[in-house]
C-alpha cells in the first residue's frame, strides 16, 4: 500500500513538472511615439490640468448637445461627425436634457509645444443621464459613461 502511494506521489510530482515547462514570453511594446504634428516638441514632463478647467470643458460640450451646435466644440477629425451631427438633429428627441452626473477621472495623455502654445491632449470619463419626454412611455431617462478626448491650449512658457 504504501508503495503504491509513492508510486502515485511520483507520477503527480512528474506530470506537475511537465506542466510548468512551458516558457511564457511577454508581448513587446511598439518602440514608437505616437506622431506630432508639424514641428512639435513632446514635453517630457506633462503639465497638469486643473480639475476646474476640465469641468467647464465638459459643461461646454453638455450645453452645446443641448442647444443642437456641437459642432462648434466637435474636432473636424472626429470620426464619423457627420452622421453624429445628423442624429443629434433627427434621432435625439428636441427636449432632451443632457445632465453630467459625475467626471471619474482625467489624465494628460499627450503634451507637446508648437509655436507659441503648449497643447494638451486630456482623456476624461463622464458619466452622463439623458433626460427627454416621450409621448407614448412619458418621462424617460437614459444613463452613459462616455470617454472624451478633448485639447487645451495654454500659452507657451
Amino acid at each position: 500500500m504504501r508503495a503504491t502511494l509513492i508510486v502515485m506521489v511520483l507520477a503527480v510530482a512528474l506530470s506537475a513538472s511537465a506542466q510548468e515547462s512551458r516558457v511564457l514570453r511577454a508581448i513587446e511594446r511598439p518602440a514608437a511615439t505616437p506622431k506630432l504634428p508639424g514641428q512639435a516638441e513632446r514635453l517630457t514632463a506633462p503639465l497638469p490640468i486643473s480639475r476646474d478647467r476640465v469641468e467647464a470643458a465638459v459643461r461646454d460640450i453638455a450645453r452645446a448637445w443641448e442647444e443642437r451646435r456641437l459642432e462648434s466644440v466637435l474636432s473636424d477629425k472626429f470620426y464619423d461627425r457627420e452622421r453624429l451631427l445628423d442624429a443629434l438633429q433627427t434621432i435625439v428627441p428636441r427636449d432632451a436634457k443632457l445632465r453630467v452626473t459625475s467626471i471619474q477621472g482625467w489624465q494628460v495623455v499627450e503634451q507637446y509645444r508648437l509655436g507659441g502654445a503648449i497643447l494638451s491632449q486630456v482623456s476624461v470619463t463622464v458619466r452622463t443621464q439623458v433626460e427627454f419626454n416621450d409621448v407614448r412611455t412619458g418621462f424617460q431617462t437614459r444613463d452613459g459613461t462616455n470617454d472624451l478626448l478633448l485639447t487645451f491650449a495654454d500659452p507657451a512658457r
